[in-house]
């Protein structure tokens, strides 16, 4: 009905939300938030219709292990998180999606579709009292009390295990690799830290040309070496949070014969936050990520509207941009020195690795390069 009339209907899933969006005209918010209450609360899930888009996510899975990314973080969480959920693929395994049933859907859902886990967010073109007053008569008959078999007794903490995992397979050109250190929740004192740190590492890209960085170690990986030759096609370094934990790390994409120095390199960047970090440096870092974060905030309403969502699970309120800078802006290069400290020195790892990756050190090596002897 939404996309006969040019509008637009959708849903994902991440580790720790589902999200049901909607881009609608202004005039039809209403009918909007009427189809996605009839959606979370009264769905008929017909068999037939289980059993197609059962089909559709084997299909998914299957496009998914042809990405090296997918599978490098993926095999990331499996073996950093391996003796909790967090550590699960978000599509499941094949075994559970074939043995899915309508009952198990309807139970899932009335465990987990109750008032206090769902937060429904407009952007755009929006009266908010308006808004909220559709929200009240469509979400009205929302259940308070979580119930049925797939009620949760507790919830299991997500539990960090340094190890790591490769999948080997020389026939490819290239090794995509991933080192990983816990870091901490979203909403932890020291998260802003965290973010400009991201900044100070940043990223490249060898197929755009792209630097986004003033990172000793992106300078190298770059080709600012002494081979003056680029060590790697590309570089990312990630800052993923959950609620209670995160990983904080660099994905990296290399040739055989590189990867060891480029493992080098970026290791050492480590040891570089945790006793080297400058004012220049920090003071870069954070007016590169306020920049980051408005660009983000103005190039999609759906982006807002997630981060809003976002927010609001874990935070309970929307903070405020101003707020966001005054935490960054706080953040100094004695605090960079105290978090890398905390996170990175001498902590146990997390590693994934995809193609090439006869060269890629053992996990001892690289256990061993999370700290360095000062005298």
């Amino acid at each position: 009905v939404m996309e006969r009339v040019g509008r637009r209907l959708n849903a994902y899933t991440s580790r720790e939300q589902t999200v049901y969006y909607a881009n609608v005209l202004k005039e039809d918010t209403a009918e909007a938030v009427n189809i996605l209450s009839e959606m979370l609360l009264n769905s008929n899930f017909d068999p037939a219709a289980i059993e197609r888009e059962k089909r559709t996510i084997l299909q998914e899975m299957e496009e998914v292990e042809k990405v090296e990314e997918e599978v490098v973080f993926d095999n990331l969480h499996y073996t950093a998180y391996q003796s909790c959920p967090l550590g699960r693929t978000i599509l499941g395994t094949e075994e559970n999606i074939k043995e899915m049933t309508r009952d198990r859907i309807v139970n899932y859902i009335k465990a987990n579709y109750v008032a206090d886990r769902i937060v429904v967010v407009a952007t755009g073109n929006v009266d908010h009292d308006a808004f909220v007053g559709m929200v009240d008569k469509a979400f009205a008959a929302t259940p308070v009390t979580p119930e049925g078999p797939s009620v949760l007794s507790e919830v299991a903490p997500a539990y960090f295990t340094g190890s790591d995992i490769r999948v080997r397979d020389d026939e490819m050109p290239l090794a995509h690799i991933a080192v990983a250190w816990e870091t901490v929740e979203l909403t932890h004192a020291d998260s802003p830290a965290t973010m400009v740190m991201q900044a100070m590492l940043g990223s490249f890209d060898q197929s755009h040309q792209a630097i986004h960085s003033g990172s000793k170690m992106i300078s190298v990986l770059a080709g600012d070496n002494e081979r003056h030759y680029p060590l790697v096609n590309s570089a990312m370094t990630f800052n993923t949070q959950y609620s209670d934990t995160g990983l904080f790390g660099v994905y990296y994409v290399t040739e055989l014969d590189n990867t060891v120095e480029a493992t080098w390199a970026i290791m050492r960047e480590f040891q570089h936050l945790v006793h080297d970090a400058t004012d220049e440096d920090v003071e870069l870092a954070k007016t590169q990520l306020k920049a980051t974060l408005v660009g983000q905030l103005d190039s999609s309403l759906s982006q807002v509207c997630e981060d809003i969502g976002r927010q609001m699970l874990n935070y309970g309120r929307r903070m405020s941009l101003a707020e966001l800078f005054a935490r960054i802006d706080a953040v100094d290069a004695p605090t960079i020195r105290r978090v890398a400290m905390n996170i990175f020195n001498d902590r146990c790892i997390a590693a994934s690795a995809k193609g090439n990756t006869s060269s890629l050190p053992d996990y001892n090596w690289l256990r061993r390069h999370t700290w360095s002897l000062r005298y």
